[in-house]
């Protein structure tokens, strides 16, 4: 996008002939609208804050953001699983990531496995218990976010992934 602007300016700056005020102001007009065009990005944060746990379930709130609420509670658990797969949980049993810290090739690798995981839904069978704990809040005109305390079945989730070859069993 960078080179395509700067391109775009430099021929601007070849055609036009300064000499010529409304010729400047249309060029300062280009100008400026390159420079107010950006775009908003949000993809997945680590807002996930430990709650409680032991060795089989884990609690976390989580910011899930979102068009509706539908969708940003579906962003916050999803967020919290993915905290729990490639980052661990600090101050909880789960400081380590359940599969690796290398998230992109390992998402690669087992493509099969997350897109079924992730996209089709199957997370949801190791969630426990998903609620909001605050309402569906402005981020832009476009985006809402809400904190969600989800409770995930850890131990189901650890034999999910050894069962799909994604980890080892422990002690092999």
């Amino acid at each position: 996008m960078a080179i395509l602007k700067v391109s775009l300016v430099t021929m601007i700056l070849s055609i036009l002939n300064f000499n010529d005020m409304r010729k400047l102001l249309m060029f300062s007009m280009v100008i400026m609208l390159f420079a107010a065009c950006k775009t908003a990005y949000y993809g997945t944060t680590a807002n996930v804050v430990y709650l409680s746990g032991d060795r089989e379930t884990i609690s976390m709130r989580s910011i899930g953001i979102g068009n509706d609420e539908q969708n940003a509670q579906a962003g916050a658990e999803i967020s919290a699983i993915e905290v729990l797969f490639f980052r661990g949980l600090p101050n909880s049993k789960q400081k380590d990531p359940l599969i690796s810290i290398d998230e992109e090739s390992t998402k690669a690798k087992y493509s099969d496995y997350f897109n079924k995981f992730f996209n089709q839904g199957r997370y949801r069978t190791f969630i426990i218990s998903s609620y909001a704990v605050t309402s569906l809040e402005k981020v832009d005109n476009k985006t809402k976010s809400m904190a969600v305390d989800v409770t995930v079945n850890l131990k189901a989730l650890r034999l999910d992934l050894e069962n799909h070859g994604v980890i080892r069993k422990f002690g092999y």
